[in-house]
């Protein structure tokens, strides 16, 4: 089992402290910040957290997390629980589920299609706030923190990305590692509790997790899950459905 301390790695036992990175950007992934601590998090989401970095493949996922860190590449976002930490367990009401996060110095910040204070709100993002000024009438936000949605995520919004990683410039880069199988956990245990809850899935990699919604076939009937599934906010413009 890997320790807090110390990761045993492709390139040997490192201390993490000793292993300093570029810090090049505010939102990147510290060698300090792996792996990430539970603390903050609800009971649920930490029990969950905790048997998954045990598992196989929790173990294979942090392993080369923290290699592409002791080899000074760029990983983002910097807290990739954020959306674990705003959203506990109990108060999730709606489920935004995107891809991967934003690959860019500065955008990602753990919460899927949400950026940084002070960024340019992104093609996906900005076509979600036509979506919602559409149906509610609702201005999109203005100001350094417009791209933000910490807001939704304190009344109750998990946003969530299929991979919680990413590398500089390289997108879908960890899509593969293993962060599925936490994701797709993560959603059946919310489909699975008794609360009402309302699924949006964005984008091909998020709609698989149509299976994990409907308890891989165990129980399909579900009837306090509501799934919205759509294709990936960019081209909201090319598919919007018909009312």
């Amino acid at each position: 089992m890997t320790s807090i301390g110390k990761q045993t790695t492709l390139f040997g036992e490192w201390d993490r402290h000793e292993v300093a990175g570029p810090e090049l950007h505010s939102n990147q992934l510290r060698p300090s910040d792996w792996p990430p601590v539970l603390t903050g998090l609800s009971p649920e989401w930490s029990e969950r957290l905790q048997a998954f970095w045990q598992s196989d493949v929790g173990q294979a996922l942090s392993q080369k997390l923290w290699a592409q860190l002791a080899a000074r590449k760029v990983v983002y976002p910097r807290t990739p629980y954020k959306a674990l930490e705003l959203t506990p367990f109990d108060q999730v009401r709606v489920v935004i589920l995107g891809q991967d996060p934003y690959h860019g110095p500065g955008q990602a910040e753990g919460l899927a299609f949400s950026v940084g204070d002070g960024q340019k709100i992104p093609p996906s993002l900005r076509n979600i706030f036509k979506e919602v000024q559409r149906d509610t009438g609702a201005s999109p936000p203005q100001g350094a923190q417009a791209g933000s949605l910490a807001r939704w995520a304190s009344q109750g919004v998990l946003l969530l990305n299929t991979a919680l990683t990413v590398e500089d410039s390289q997108p879908a880069s960890h899509s593969a590692w293993g962060w599925e199988v936490l994701t797709d956990q993560i959603i059946e245990a919310l489909a699975k509790d008794d609360q009402a809850r309302a699924f949006l899935l964005w984008g091909g990699a998020a709609g698989r997790c149509v299976l994990a919604i409907a308890g891989r076939g165990r129980d399909s009937r579900l009837p306090h899950a509501g799934i919205l599934r759509r294709c990936d906010p960019r081209l909201f413009r090319l598919a919007r459905p018909a009312r």
